[in-house]
């Protein structure tokens, strides 16, 4: 793998019926829950890498449903994550991470299993409570807003 000359990513937080979409990663991966997440190919807006990474991740095509939470914040990878060396360059020391909502199409998601083992509808509530990092907890927060409005 390349690593990315622009270091960011993408988290976009599926809702349906009030419900937000948890998705567990993989042991290798950390063994935590978090939204859809990845970083954009080359050449790509973010807009369309969180509309693909929903689709590889799991399967809904969002394109009609999806819009930015107007939330950003930055991840700081410690130096010795070995999964962060492996997408960026060496000296990146945080990495934008842009929050995206949209809603889920019908059925259940086909999880890739390199990346994830298990997923979860849950209400804000049960989402705050697994999801591992504050950052997560913030972004999810303000996206249920956006459910309100």
């Amino acid at each position: 793998m390349t690593p990315y000359r622009v270091p960011r990513q993408v988290l976009v937080y599926l809702h349906r019926g009030g419900k937000f979409l948890l998705l567990l990663r993989t042991p290798e991966l950390g063994g935590f829950w978090q939204g859809v997440t990845g970083a954009p190919d080359h050449g790509e807006t973010d807009l369309d890498a969180a509309i693909r990474e929903v689709r590889e991740e799991t399967g809904f095509d969002v394109a009609r449903t999806i819009r930015p939470v107007g939330y950003r914040y930055e991840i700081r990878p410690g130096p010795d994550s070995l999964y962060w060396s492996s997408l960026y360059e060496p000296g990146v020391e945080a990495v934008p991470e842009e929050v995206y909502l949209a809603e889920a199409g019908e059925g259940e998601p086909r999880l890739q299993p390199l990346e994830h083992i298990e997923f979860r509808w849950c209400s804000v509530d049960e989402a705050l409570e697994l999801l591992y990092y504050e950052n997560n907890r913030v972004a999810l927060a303000r996206a249920a807003g956006l459910l309100t409005t």
